[in-house]
């Protein structure tokens, strides 16, 4: 009877030891069960609001720095075709004034660029020669910076 005591005692340890293991994985059943606590779920319902505020943000500020490009690059575009046409202007204002000999009548402007810069000289705001002169203002600015740059560099 030595070695029946030992086992009845081995078994019983077992058959404790089952039972224990069966309470704990149904009380971890019925947790897994249990629905959240309700400060769980207002949390995750913030975070879900959140994530989906923060990807409409996300996209209409991708959206608006699509228009911006694109509308840098015609502004870009736009300039380029300004500068050519200053650039061919200049040209035959050159061309013009090399076929007078470089001479030129005192206080009489040759043509409309030349017109600008002497009223730009003469105290005229750029609004006033753009009215005067049929350009724009922009353009006023770029002649007027342009002839001084071509002063500097003469």
């Amino acid at each position: 009877m030595e070695i029946s005591k030992p086992l009845f005692l081995q078994l019983f340890i077992d058959l404790a030891l089952l039972v224990s293991i069966i309470v704990l994985l149904w009380r971890v059943n019925v947790n897994l069960k249990k629905p959240l606590m309700k400060s769980h779920q207002d949390m995750m319902r913030e975070l879900k609001a959140i994530t989906t505020e923060s990807q409409t943000a996300s996209e209409n500020f991708l959206q608006a720095l699509e228009q911006s490009r694109l509308a840098l690059k015609e502004i870009a575009i736009e300039l380029d075709l300004k500068e050519q046409r200053v650039k061919t202007l200049l040209a035959k204002s050159d061309s013009v004034e090399g076929d007078s000999g470089g001479k030129r009548t005192a206080g009489v402007p040759q043509d409309k660029y030349e017109q600008v810069v002497q009223m730009i000289k003469k105290g005229y705001s750029e609004a006033q020669v753009a009215e005067a002169t049929g350009f724009s203002e922009p353009e006023i600015g770029l002649i007027v910076d342009l002839y001084r740059v071509k002063n500097e560099n003469a």
